[in-house]
């Protein structure tokens, strides 16, 4: 039962609806008896600022952000640490008495992922996509000491992207844009494709125009559910890495910012499932 004692949780994000991220920290916090609730938030573009400001007020202690405030989110912290502040972008905040900080438990999430399924210094990275959560996949590409190239439907954002880069990276290759219109060429070239497009949400495109897959690639996707790029990597032989394994590992990282207890994962990677069962129902 939810009393003025319990401690508050929540995901902004727009749209939310669909998030498991409600119920993937509900059970985190069952397994080790806290007192907490975890909510969604649904959050318009243009309304994120005032959402902050009153979630600070009301004592949130936690917040995920989605799609698509990350930027945003980052830069009204008062304080970030130094993933998200390289990165540009945050994912989690953290209550603190004079406002919100920052984390960024994609890219370290990513970078685990990417780095377990077999990605070393020297590849080749092609990341879809220039917004919060593509960044901190260009991150975890770069930290790993791959070559990356990135994609976007604006070429404005791409380039913004790689400059930033250039900045958090300096002893890096530089990172570089590509054609749009070149997805073919540049995905089948690559050694790990990254999707961080809204590509496979709901009420977003299915799937990604003219990216070709092979086997013997890395694919991941940050968008998790049954996705057109999942299924399409794994029947050209690639190795996926699905959205699902990056929500439950970027969760784990923001359960323990927010108690300092160590995450549950095996409790969180069922709870999801369940949730995801009953979408399906």
């Amino acid at each position: 039962m939810i009393t003025a004692k319990t401690a508050l949780y929540g995901i902004l994000g727009w749209p939310v609806g669909h998030s498991l991220s409600p119920a993937m920290q509900n059970a985190a916090f069952a397994f080790h008896g806290l007192d907490a609730a975890y909510l969604p938030f649904p959050v318009a573009q243009d309304r994120l600022e005032a959402a902050l400001r009153g979630a600070h007020a009301l004592h949130v202690r936690g917040l995920n952000v989605t799609i698509p405030h990350k930027q945003e989110a980052a830069a009204a912290c008062v304080k970030l640490d130094p993933v998200a502040a390289a990165v540009g972008a945050a994912n989690v905040l953290r209550h603190v008495d004079e406002g919100w900080e920052g984390f960024n438990t994609d890219a370290t999430a990513l970078c685990q992922l990417l780095e377990e399924a077999g990605v070393a210094a020297g590849a080749r990275v092609l990341l879809v996509g220039a917004g919060g959560a593509a960044r901190a996949g260009a991150w975890a590409a770069l930290r790993l000491g791959g070559t990356l190239r990135v994609a976007a439907r604006r070429v404005d954002q791409a380039r913004a992207l790689c400059a930033a880069l250039a900045r958090a990276f300096p002893d890096r290759p530089a990172a570089s844009p590509a054609p749009w219109a070149a997805l073919a060429a540049e995905s089948a070239a690559a050694d790990v494709i990254l999707n961080g497009t809204s590509v496979g949400l709901p009420g977003h495109d299915p799937s990604l125009p003219g990216v070709a897959f092979r086997a013997g690639q890395v694919a991941l996707d940050m968008v998790y559910g049954d996705t057109a790029f999942t299924r399409e990597a794994a029947a050209a032989g690639a190795r996926v890495v699905r959205g699902e394994e990056m929500l439950v590992r970027q969760g784990a990282h923001a359960f323990t910012i927010w108690t300092g207890l160590a995450a549950p994962e095996a409790v969180m990677v069922s709870a999801l499932q369940r949730a995801r069962e009953g979408t399906h129902r």
